[in-house]
């Protein structure tokens, strides 16, 4: 019978206990305050914004959620274009599985679930907390009596007992310590959720800038090969002068060195355009050894005309950077940390209960009269009302609070500086933006006026009007002229994509090709 009601408290208290903590524990379930995805920058919805007091940045109401796209199966066909020389990939293209194969965005989105789980953690103190624990076994126990009670002098006991225990605390009241903790967390998770944008801001930045990079690499070997032929081509005009008495050895041997140059300069231009590829897929999380075709740039424009409000590009880019919105979380975090400080000074008052039970049976030996086993089963209870308040700690809790207000004030300071920082990031940006600008219209009339006299002086130089040193001189101008174009056009590229980046514009992929539209840049 005591076996019997032992076994049916057992499992009545672990299926009780297991019921109560499932359901406890499905409520603070908070992954769901960091982003769904690691492979999307994250958006705060317009309700996140209005409950921190934050403005949403203009333009980005109507962001499209994610697409329903398997990660996995999208970076396979990814792979296979790759692989079997498909279709060249666009720049927003290549950005989509930079997002999906670059470790760092598996990192920051890992850190922002860490940050949301650390929410849930904080909840808890809120909710009751339970405890089971059970002891049972089996004790002999033997103890001395006088001779008239006991023929032998002493008595044997053997005891079976099993001891399930249930303990309750639950918080009460402790003047808003643990809810300011709970805020802290709260601002913590926002600011990695902000930090996870940042990530995928940074990384879009990377890869645009390797991708003009690699674009302006493969026009330097273009211009390369140009002048290549070229040189070629006063080599055999030089030859054929020097076959008909029309010119000097001289002439010949100049114009071998040229086309020797010529070679050497094609070479070293293919070198760095390997280099600039295997950075691409360096910032895209790719091995070096991956067959890539880029799409040409063909087809990008750039804007005309720049705002010349650079203030309202400023107060754009403070509205929206994530880093200087992940500050202001941190501020905001800083300050729950310190009204949890000194809410530490006050008492916490909590309920604790017990409740538990005595199942078991003792039999004695040695006595005049065999008795039999004495048997028990009842439950036992307690309830208490507990305040628990320190008054003196050596200073600990005063010194917790010196340093939370520490904290504060530097994630003040962290928050000004990078608002200087973002200031003067989008002044620089416009300005640098605006200058490569003026340098790429330079350089295409540089250009257009390089070939119009390369072609004039080779022609003349072949007809045998003209000096093998203005034909030379005048191939060397037009590949210089080329190559600046070629580096000037991917660093006015460059430039917008910075500027976009230092007012907070580079959000998703898709927003790349929108960053060089003629009011891309406007505030």
């Amino acid at each position: 019978m005591v076996k019997k009601s032992t076994d049916m408290m057992k499992r009545s208290s672990f299926v009780l206990c297991a019921a109560w903590g499932l359901s406890l524990a499905a409520c603070n379930d908070t992954r769901d305050l960091a982003p769904e995805r690691a492979d999307q920058p994250w958006q705060p919805s317009l309700a996140v914004m209005a409950h921190n007091g934050l403005v949403m940045p203009p333009g980005q109401q109507g962001f499209a959620a994610p697409r329903e796209v398997g990660s996995k199966a999208l970076l396979q066909a990814h792979v296979e274009r790759f692989d079997g020389g498909g279709a060249p990939l666009s720049l927003v293209e290549l950005i989509d599985v930079a997002e999906r194969t670059n470790p760092q965005t598996r990192m920051a989105w890992e850190a922002a679930r860490q940050a949301a789980i650390g929410v849930g953690l904080s909840r808890a103190a809120l909710l009751p907390q339970l405890t089971f624990s059970a002891m049972g076994g089996f004790q002999r126990m033997a103890f001395p009596l006088p001779s008239y009670l006991s023929q032998r002098g002493y008595l044997t006991s053997n005891g079976e007992a099993f001891y399930p225990k249930l303990e309750l605390d639950y918080l009460l009241f402790d003047f808003g310590q643990t809810r300011a903790q709970i805020q802290e967390a709260q601002q913590g998770a926002l600011a990695a959720d902000y930090g996870f944008t940042q990530v995928h801001q940074t990384l879009i930045l990377t890869v645009t800038k390797a991708y003009y990079a690699y674009q302006s690499a493969q026009n330097m070997v273009q211009a390369a090969q140009s002048a290549e032929k070229n040189a070629a081509l006063l080599l055999r005009a030089a030859q054929a002068r020097h076959a008909h008495g029309e010119a000097t050895v001289v002439d010949v041997a100049i114009a071998q060195r040229n086309a020797a140059q010529a070679v050497f300069d094609h070479e070293r231009a293919q070198d760095g355009e390997h280099e600039a590829k295997h950075a691409l897929l360096a910032a895209m999380g790719l091995p070096a050894t991956m067959d890539l075709t880029v799409q040409k740039m063909d087809g990008q424009h750039l804007p005309n005309t720049l705002p010349s409000n650079v203030q309202g590009l400023i107060n754009q880019a403070l509205q929206a950077r994530p880093d200087v919105l992940a500050d202001l979380a941190k501020l905001r975090a800083a300050d729950a940390a310190v009204a949890a400080a000194k809410a530490s000074l006050a008492p916490r008052i909590a309920v604790a209960g017990i409740m538990q039970g005595y199942m078991g049976a003792l039999k004695t030996y040695g006595t005049q009269q065999s008795a039999p086993a004495a048997t028990i089963a009842q439950p036992e209870g307690s309830a208490f009302l507990q305040m628990n308040w320190p008054l003196y700690q050596g200073g600990a809790r005063a010194n917790s609070i010196h340093l939370a207000e520490s904290r504060r004030q530097q994630a003040e300071a962290a928050l000004a500086q990078d608002r200087i920082a973002v200031e003067r990031e989008v002044a620089d940006g416009q300005d640098e933006l605006s200058t490569t600008l003026a340098q790429l219209r330079s350089a295409r009339v540089l250009c257009t006026a390089a070939q119009t006299a390369f072609s004039g002086a080779s022609a003349a130089y072949v007809q045998g009007v003209g000096t093998l040193t203005d034909a030379s001189n005048a191939a060397t101008a037009l590949y210089q002229a080329q190559a600046s174009l070629a580096v000037s056009e991917a660093q006015a590229f460059t430039n917008a994509a910075v500027l976009a980046h230092a007012t907070g514009r580079l959000v998703s992929s898709s927003a790349m090709t929108a960053a060089f539209r003629d009011d891309a840049v406007s505030p």
